[in-house]
């Protein structure tokens, strides 16, 4: 027996803070490696959304280039629409008139 009684404890202390700090090492190791895990799920996840992303910016321009064919349409709608307006008026004035000659030609002596 030593000289000091408290030197057993205090070395059974000692043995287990030793294995408690080997287990917290372990611990501290396996949620090192879980947190890896998860950073390469998120880059995964990351790398997908930039893929997404990438499609969507696609998707955009040919959306741009539709919108521009919409443009072009209206516009020959637009001259299309002018050219009927003024084929219209022609022949309004045209059946005018001929329904305003004979009237015009009848009430007025010659």
């Amino acid at each position: 027996m030593s000289v000091y009684p408290w030197e057993s404890r205090l070395a059974h202390l000692e043995g287990a803070f030793d294995q408690l700090d080997k287990r917290l090492d372990d611990f501290v190791r396996q949620v090192d490696a879980r947190f890896a895990q998860v950073d390469a799920r998120f880059a995964q996840v990351d790398a997908r959304f930039a893929q997404v992303d990438a499609r969507f910016a696609q998707v955009d321009a040919r959306f741009a280039q539709v919108d521009a064919r919409f443009v072009r349409v209206d516009e020959r709608f637009d001259v299309i629409e002018r050219k009927i307006d003024g084929q219209f008026r022609w022949v309004v004035g045209l059946i005018v008139l001929s329904i305003l000659l004979p009237l015009v030609t009848r009430f007025l002596p010659h």
